[in-house]
């Protein structure tokens, strides 16, 4: 059990979720086919007004290549996130906003107007055929953020909540987990505690999650790669710490880069205060302070890794000199019609990071991943022309795997 002096006080608890509110809306009709709250209580009517007032802003004056940009609009409690798809906007209430909650809702609406293209010019739906997208919505927004070390929260009336859910056999396993459970058991402790496997138990407390029967303290994995969220570092290191963190949590968000995972970082502590480290930079994540880094980043660390080991490869069957000769060729002739390609960089002899701010959108990481496949391609011609062209697709194809095997406790199984 954790020390309750690090965890939220009851009353603090519907504070532990950035994300407030999912719409979304038909472009054409106005009508919210899907929604989602991701707290139980009420919202205040300012922050709807507000909401009501931004999507009929947008939806008036998006046009042309503005109908799919990514936009925001604050309010005096919270951010909405816009994203116009082909005939859906997807609008996110948040807390703060991060790049992380942008991606997700950037596939939320992808997946919806795939999933639902015959509703386009609908006049009308069945609640019930969404139950299958929620769950994929559910999968999108909680896969990342329960793991063995979540903390749940129970709030006074959650039995409230369990009376809420669809299927029946659901609400007697999810009743059953709650009322055995402690608060501020983490997953694992529930899991050992019920007889369950840990599967088991992150599914019952997803469920619970997402029908508003509890509330969770994530608590970040080893494996978890995390980067302060936009606007972020402005409250993390002002000198009054008016988050009160320790000094500990504040060597580890200095040395958060968005690229190495979270278990490199706690090595410099030795030990020392790492659980409350964690249940700090958990606190932050749900906050929005902090965040992990986006489904679009995390491709473009794996195509690093990529580029980078055939780039080495490639030094190995040409020589230095013209292995990075050709990497500049094909740098100098993809500018023109990639300029994404001018933000990777040689270090040293060997691939450096590509470059990236967070003034970055989703679809920016897309052109750069895109970027770095066109450089790895035209690597692989010219190796071709020395190794041989099927010995030089053999070994891209080797590489290709070897980095999504070495990055996939980083970025999960689904991912790829």
């Amino acid at each position: 059990m954790i020390d309750a002096d690090i965890t939220p006080r009851l009353s603090d608890y519907s504070k532990m979720s950035n994300e407030k509110v999912l719409f979304l809306l038909n472009r054409g009709t106005g009508v919210s086919p899907y929604s989602h709250q991701f707290m139980p209580e009420e919202i205040d009517p300012q922050i709807l007004s507000g909401f009501i007032s931004a999507i009929t802003s947008f939806m008036d004056e998006a046009s042309g290549p503005e109908k799919t940009h990514l936009q925001t609009v604050d309010s005096s409690d919270a951010s909405f996130l816009l994203v116009g798809g082909d005939w859906i906007i997807g609008v996110l209430s948040v807390s703060r906003e991060t790049n992380e909650a942008r991606s997700k809702l950037r596939r939320v609406v992808r997946e919806f107007e795939e999933q639902f293209s015959s509703l386009k010019n609908a006049d009308g739906f069945e609640l019930s055929m969404f139950k299958g997208f929620d769950r994929f919505v559910m999968d999108l927004f909680l896969s990342d953020r329960i793991s063995e070390r979540t903390l749940i929260l129970k709030g006074w009336d959650w039995p409230k909540f369990c009376r809420s859910f669809d299927v029946p056999s659901e609400s007697i396993r999810v009743n059953k987990l709650l009322n055995q459970a402690e608060d501020k058991q983490s997953v694992m402790q529930v899991a050992q505690s019920q007889g369950l496997s840990l599967d088991e138990a992150i599914s019952l407390v997803s469920i619970a999650f997402w029908k508003n029967a509890l509330y969770l303290n994530y608590v970040p994995s080893d494996n978890d790669i995390l980067a302060l969220s936009e606007g972020s570092s402005t409250v993390l290191f002002r000198k009054e710490n008016p988050l009160e963190l320790s000094p500990e949590t504040v060597r580890i968000l200095g040395a958060l880069d968005g690229r190495r995972p979270l278990s490199i970082s706690l090595k410099m502590l030795g030990g020392q205060g790492v659980e409350r480290v964690l249940l700090e930079l958990g606190s932050l994540i749900n906050r929005g302070y902090l965040q992990n880094i986006s489904l679009e980043r995390r491709l473009v660390l794996v195509n690093e890794c990529i580029l980078s080991q055939l780039f080495q490869i490639c030094i190995q069957a040409m020589g230095a000199g013209k292995a990075t000769m050709s990497l500049y060729a094909a740098i100098k002739a993809r500018v023109e019609t990639n300029p994404w390609t001018s933000r990777i960089r040689l270090v040293e002899g060997a691939i450096g990071h590509s470059v990236i701010d967070v003034s970055m959108t989703p679809a920016d990481l897309d052109d750069l991943s895109a970027a770095l496949e066109l450089l790895t391609n035209d690597l692989e011609k010219e190796l071709g022309r020395v190794s041989g062209k099927s010995n030089a697709k053999s070994m891209l194809l080797s590489v290709r795997k070897h980095c999504r095997e070495s990055w996939r406790p980083h970025i999960g199984i689904a991912f790829f």
